[in-house]
């Protein structure tokens, strides 16, 4: 119920504030759990991922977030668990996988912190702590890309790939190697869904362009 609330609340913000649209939603699976890898740009980027996608996704956040009570109140009621990005305990793995075992959705922000300094395009290094929970949770990977920082009242997009299968001889068991394997896989394509709607939107400016010159 509280989440109910909460999901109103900030819908009515998000929607009027930071208009979105999402692309390739067709992609999310319907009926298995699955890990939701995304860029990270903001502290409010889970609960926009939350309002657009019309999910509750359970996200590992840093656990810096939730020592003001009030951001906390609101991560928490969004499905956030906190992790301490130093030492990461027993708790966020368990977390993570018992996310999974039921059939949800698991967030993570793969670079591992927000990209303050690449805004508008081009990603972090990746960490594998996806990889590894996909693994152990025997789920696929879904490449979710937020287009732009958010900006109030400046229209962004949501990418979103199809699901990626972890590779490996033993899935629930990968090398450093394959962890590393994946980890590329995962970059090539989340830097893809970029790519292709820069494309898309070059190729739509430049329709305007020859619209309004000819």
């Amino acid at each position: 119920m509280l989440f109910v609330i909460c999901f109103i609340l900030a819908w009515i913000p998000l929607r009027l504030f930071y208009p979105v649209k999402v692309i390739g939603k067709k992609n999310l699976p319907k009926k298995k759990g699955y890990v939701l890898t995304c860029n990270h740009f903001t502290n409010m980027d889970p609960v926009l991922l939350d309002v657009y996608l019309n999910k509750k996704i359970r996200f590992l956040a840093k656990k810096e977030l939730f020592e003001n009570k009030f951001v906390g109140f609101f991560l928490k009621r969004f499905g956030g668990f906190p992790v301490d990005r130093e030492k990461p305990g027993v708790s966020s793995f368990k977390f993570a996988l018992e996310v999974l075992k039921k059939n949800k959705i698991l967030g993570i922000f793969p670079e591992g912190t927000r990209n303050k300094n690449i805004e508008e395009e081009g990603l972090m290094q990746l960490k594998n702590g996806a990889i590894v929970f996909a693994s152990k949770g025997e789920s696929q990977i879904v490449p979710v890309v937020i287009y732009k920082k958010p900006k109030v009242f400046r229209r962004n997009y949501i990418l979103i790939g199809e699901p990626i299968d972890v590779v490996g001889e033993d899935k629930r068991r990968l090398t450093r190697e394959e962890q590393e394997l994946n980890v590329q896989n995962l970059v090539r394509a989340m830097s893809q869904l970029r790519e292709d709607m820069d494309a898309k939107l070059a190729q739509k400016k430049k329709k305007k362009m020859e619209k309004k010159v000819g």
